[in-house]
């Protein structure tokens, strides 16, 4: 089963600048990953471009689909993450990650989520989460809480994997790498830079995982977003 971490940033091409949805779902179709998670999903809003992109993936896909609201932008356009999928999915929640009370970083804060999804891959039961941690330090020190919260309280096979906007050696993964391992240690292909997609210079986006083989994984070189998709292939221990 290949699952697929994706930042698309609105839908918008990369190259050209816009919103193109029928453009993303030709290729999300093309890559054709079994499991999707997808950060920076827009839904239906106030504003014109806030549509509901997971059910237009949905529709055009022919796929399962949930949004997960992190934030309402500018009044009522909800932002957050997403997961889409070709198979049933058996549970699915979306956690709040608690905003920080000291905002004296200096950057852009933004209120986020994790979606926890129950999916069977190989006859196993998996958590599957997907989350966007923040710009500001204690937004990520937030959402790795609440994450290892979710993995400690599991007794099944997780996947997790999402946008964290922190290095590899960032410490406050730490956590995280105490429970899971990450898919980078073990294939080259996963250790490149996912950011920005025509030079990438860093490496933001990952997926870590434990209770399952993971046979492969890779971070692809498709400049459709302004993050480059990384991709991971599992089977059932």
């Amino acid at each position: 089963m290949k699952f697929m971490s994706f930042n698309i940033q609105h839908a918008t091409d990369y190259i050209r600048q816009v919103i193109d949805l029928d453009y993303f779902a030709k290729e999300i179709k093309r890559l054709n990953p079994d499991f999707l998670g997808l950060n920076e999903v827009m839904n239906e809003g106030d504003d014109e471009e806030y549509t509901d992109q997971v059910k237009f993936f949905c529709d055009k896909l022919g796929w399962n689909g949930f949004f997960g609201l992190g934030a309402m932008i500018d009044g009522n356009n909800p932002f957050g993450n997403a997961v889409l999928t070709k198979y049933p999915i058996k549970e699915v929640e979306n956690i709040q990650i608690p905003d920080p009370e000291d905002k004296s970083e200096p950057t852009y804060y933004e209120s986020r989520c994790v979606i926890r999804t129950v999916v069977n891959v190989g006859g196993a039961d998996v958590c599957w989460l997907v989350c966007h941690m923040g710009l500001a330090h204690l937004e990520r020190v937030n959402a790795v809480e609440v994450i290892c919260r979710l993995i400690d309280e599991t007794d099944m096979p997780v996947i997790l994997m999402g946008d964290f906007n922190i290095e590899p050696d960032g410490e406050v993964l730490q956590p995280i790498r105490e429970r899971l391992h990450d898919t980078a240690d073990l294939f080259e292909g996963a250790r490149e830079m996912t950011y920005p997609s025509d030079k990438p210079r860093k490496k933001i986006d990952y997926i870590f995982y434990r209770g399952l083989r993971c046979t492969g994984a890779e971070t692809l070189h498709d400049v459709i977003a302004d993050h480059l998709p990384v991709v991971a292939d599992f089977e059932a221990e």
